[in-house]
């Protein structure tokens, strides 16, 4: 790629106009800094949004905040979150698999067949690291019994299904 620049002028409304003013992005400083970061930011999303891999990225990026917070939680406090580091984890993985799916007109049962299999297997990977958590009365999390609060009702569901396994139905 050519290190020349093109001029461009755009006219955008106030609103638009003071959100770039007001934006914090990267080193960017100027307004057309901030386009340019700004045009950047959506080549560069577009182009990851085409593979599981970059999406993961792309969303794992978008969780960055919360993923810093408990970071710092950590170094600062001696606390820490392994729910909400599951949830980081396992949240851009099933968006990938999501967006990343290519149905192609007259394969759409094949497609989301695999898709929902692909789907149903991260969400038993994520349900079997919340099990995991609950194994002790405290989890190693902020509040310690959030994680047995929260599957203790689906422990029951679990029961029952695991009593009456020829009683489920196929359809919803």
């Amino acid at each position: 790629m050519s290190a020349k620049t093109v001029p461009l002028s755009v006219r955008l409304p106030r609103d638009d106009a003071e959100f770039i003013a007001r934006l914090k992005t990267g080193d960017a400083v100027t307004m057309s800094e901030k386009v340019r970061q700004l045009v950047s930011d959506a080549r560069l999303a577009a182009e990851r949004g085409d593979s599981f891999e970059g999406v993961v990225e792309q969303a794992a990026g978008n969780l960055s905040h919360v993923t810093r917070a408990l970071d710092a939680l950590e170094a600062d406090h001696g606390r820490q979150s392994r729910l909400l580091r599951v949830l980081v984890d396992w949240l851009p993985r099933i968006q990938a698999e999501l967006e990343a799916v290519n149905v192609p007109p007259g394969d759409e049962v094949d497609s989301l067949t695999a898709l929902e299999a692909a789907a149903a297997r991260r969400t038993r990977d994520f349900v079997d690291q919340m099990a995991r958590l609950a194994v002790t009365r405290e989890a190693p999390c902020l509040d310690g019994s959030i994680v047995r609060t929260t599957l203790e009702p689906l422990s029951e569901l679990f029961g029952l299904i695991a009593k009456n396994p020829d009683e489920g139905s196929t359809e919803t």
